[in-house]
């Protein structure tokens, strides 16, 4: 009796536990890695400040001049490179989770600082990539997100996978 009493429990824990996980993985696997040689390169191409926002679209050579390099990749549509309220960069792919297409690309929402699927009319988190609205709130897509880290001796940062 004992037994199934703990049985039950470990089950009602990982039921509970499994109810706020969302679907995080939607978008097809691509290369990332995006280098910022530099604090100088970083302070021109990277973001500082509150919801400052850029794109990195490889095949498209955006943003215009930046020194992509032959490792360069970045993602399945490319990256959103944004800042929250607290200054705290995140990199998703600008792929929708709902609409699953390189070319739909969410957008940064200047009137409600959040991201924005023109398609779906999904809204994300910035902070979390988590869905706020719209097919990504009911099927809990959240957007793919990426690291950043510390690059090179020279204050730089990497964006990768």
């Amino acid at each position: 009796m004992k037994k199934l009493q703990q049985l039950i429990l470990l089950l009602l824990i990982l039921a509970i536990a499994g109810c706020d996980a969302g679907d995080r993985d939607r978008i097809p696997a691509a290369a990332v890695r995006v280098e910022f040689a530099s604090q100088a390169m970083w302070n021109q191409y990277g973001v500082s400040g509150s919801f400052i926002h850029r794109r990195f679209i490889l095949s498209q050579k955006l943003p215009a001049g930046f020194p992509y390099t032959l490792s360069s990749a970045t993602g399945y549509g490319g990256l959103m490179l944004v800042t929250n309220e607290h200054a705290v960069p995140f990199v998703y792919d600008l792929c929708c989770p709902v609409e699953i297409n390189a070319n739909i690309r969410i957008e940064f929402d200047e009137d409600n600082f959040c991201l924005r699927c023109p398609k779906c009319g999904s809204t994300y988190d910035i902070s979390t990539g988590g869905p706020m609205s719209g097919a990504a709130k009911e099927g809990r897509y959240f957007l793919q997100s990426y690291s950043i880290a510390p690059y090179g001796t020279a204050g730089g940062q990497l964006i990768y996978r």
